[in-house]
This record gives structure tokens, sequence and C-alpha cells, in this order.
């Protein structure tokens, strides 16, 4: 059903003088999700050195094709959405560890391009609880090109193996962002995804999903 909802996208009016935004960006009725036409353009690939994951759905396709063509709303509360829209995903590992950073893969829309990840652990009933760690960087790529990957620093945070825990994904002032989905390859298994309108002050309940999660991951 997402698919048809993402899909049904393209035939909405765009909104590229009301969010200061390039062209062919449309918005789902309820402005949770974002689709752009593709392009030919690529950019320099940016992430971490694979072996320093702990735990990532960042494509491995050398296309970057999460950033094409579907996303999560990223939106802060003084953006023209007057709501601070953001997503978060679960994941357990299978192995205790340290964590000191966070990456997601986010193009921008509009706006001064600052990206939130937050840490979260799990509430018990598989949506974000309390905040363990969080950082701020900038997103380079612009959304539905190729293929950035904003990383940040966290304070190296324990992880405990078979504890399912959440990277979440807002961000601050007026901007607009959107969170790609990992539709090309789908490398991503069935894990919860959770929302939120408030910028993340609350969440609300996770639900189980698959290929259309964002593109995260948990450096050691």
């Amino acid at each position: 059903m997402l698919r048809n909802i993402l899909l049904a996208t393209a035939a909405l009016t765009l909104v590229a003088t009301a969010a200061n935004a390039g062209p062919q960006v449309s918005l789902s009725k309820d402005n949770k999700f974002v689709s752009v036409m593709p392009n030919n353009h690529n950019a320099t690939r940016v992430r971490a050195p694979k072996d320093s994951y702990v735990y990532e759905t960042l494509s491995t396709n050398a296309n970057g094709a999460y950033f094409c063509c579907y996303g999560s709303t990223i939106s802060g509360p003084s953006s023209f959405f007057d709501a601070a829209y953001g997503v978060a995903e679960q994941f357990i590992l299978t192995n205790s560890t340290k964590a000191k950073g966070l990456a997601a893969g986010v193009g921008y829309v509009s706006g001064d391009d600052s990206v939130t990840l937050t840490l979260y652990a799990d509430n018990g009933s598989n949506s974000p609880g309390a905040m363990l760690a969080q950082g701020t960087g900038t997103t380079s790529t612009e959304f539905g090109e190729c293929c950035g990957v904003t990383t940040v620093k966290i304070p190296k945070t324990n992880l405990a193996a078979n504890t399912p825990y959440w990277v979440a994904i807002t961000t601050t002032g007026a901007n607009f962002e959107a969170a790609g989905f990992q539709v090309s390859n789908e490398v991503d298994d069935y894990v919860y995804v959770a929302s939120t309108s408030n910028g993340g002050s609350t969440w609300g309940s996770g639900y189980s999903e698959t290929e259309y999660d964002p593109a995260i991951g948990v450096i050691k």
C-alpha cells in the first residue's frame, strides 16, 4: 500500500515555490513522504569505511540509489510545514559493542542542511524511548542526486546484544530534507520504523516495514 501512496505523489502539485525547493519535488497529502523525479547527476560518495560499521542499512549500490526517488520528510520546527517531521529506525545487534558515531542517508531540499542524528533506547513497545546520545552534522547532497551520507560523532555509548535501539533523523530551523528509502537493492530486513511531528519530543508507535526504511549506520 505504501508503494501505491508514494507512486501517487508524482501527480501532486509541486512544492517548489512554497518550500523554496528545486523543481519536481512533491509531497504526499500528509506531508510525511517526499518524492523527486530522478536525474542523471552524480556526486562524490561520502561514507565511513565499511569496516567501521557495527550495523548499517546503507546501500551497497555504486550509484547510491537510496537517494532516488522517495523518502521520509525531515523538517525543522520553523519550516513551512509548521511541523518538525522526523523518522527513526530500530536496530538490534548480535554482539555487545560501543558506538561512537551515527550515519544516515539524507538529502537536502532547502535550508542550511543541518541534520541531527540521535541514538535512543527502546521504550519496550517498539518505539524510541530514552535518548542515549546525539550529534549534529550536515547533508551536502541534494535529494534525488547521489550519494552523500551524513555522519556524526557521539560520546562512546555501550550497546548490549539482542537489545533494540533506534537511530533517529531530525533537523532544526527552517530546514526541509528527506531521508531516502532503501528501494533499489532492498538491503533491509523487516524492522520497526517510527515517526515524529515535533522534532522527537514524542514518537508515534513503531510499525514493521521493509524496503522503505531509512538508510542508517552505527559506527564503532
